[in-house]
């Protein structure tokens, strides 16, 4: 008979391979960045795996996205959460828009202005902190024992490097 495999938030939202890929992308970038201190880099993850929008040999990508596989394999979860990730500017764009709305809803204009300015705090004092919990619960997923990497290929997109890196899943023996 085979295991019914239970379904959390993160996969509903995100789906399971996008958040595999997202943890795997942190961690890359991550071992990258260590490698290589002057990398500036965006990433952007999906369910065939990542992009990495940078000009880095694909030897060198190739080396740090097996390392954080392996590490996360290994138990390393932390690897998966990254301070510069778009969710924590997402939670703080959320609260300064919320904050904006609730603006909106006062009827003295001094009122709005001190209600904005009091958004733009929270969400800036909220989206790294909020962010890191929406990352470890609902963005990424470390558990990463059942993909591999595919392939990592180099091209050029709008005039710009970027970074291909294709995972795909692999079957657990029991």
């Amino acid at each position: 008979m085979k295991a019914r495999r239970q379904v959390d938030t993160g996969d509903m939202l995100f789906g399971r391979r996008t958040r595999q890929n997202h943890a795997l992308e942190h961690a890359t970038v991550t071992l990258l960045s260590q490698a290589l201190p002057e990398l500036n880099a965006s990433a952007r993850s999906n369910a065939r795996g990542f992009i990495i929008f940078a000009n880095v040999p694909p030897g060198e990508v190739r080396r740090a996205s097996d390392e954080a596989l392996r590490r996360l394999q290994a138990g390393e979860s932390e690897l998966a959460i990254h301070p510069n990730c778009g969710t924590n500017l997402a939670v703080g764009l959320s609260v300064v828009m919320v904050g904006s709305l609730f603006a909106l809803t006062a009827l003295r204009p001094r009122t709005r202005v001190v209600t904005v300015a009091a958004g733009s705090v929270a969400g800036f004092a909220v989206a790294r902190p909020v962010g890191t919990l929406m990352q470890r619960y609902v963005t990424t997923l470390p558990d990463v024992h059942d993909i591999r990497i595919r392939s990592v290929r180099r091209r050029r997109f709008f005039g710009r490097w970027v970074i291909e890196v294709q995972t795909e899943t692999v079957s657990i023996a029991d």
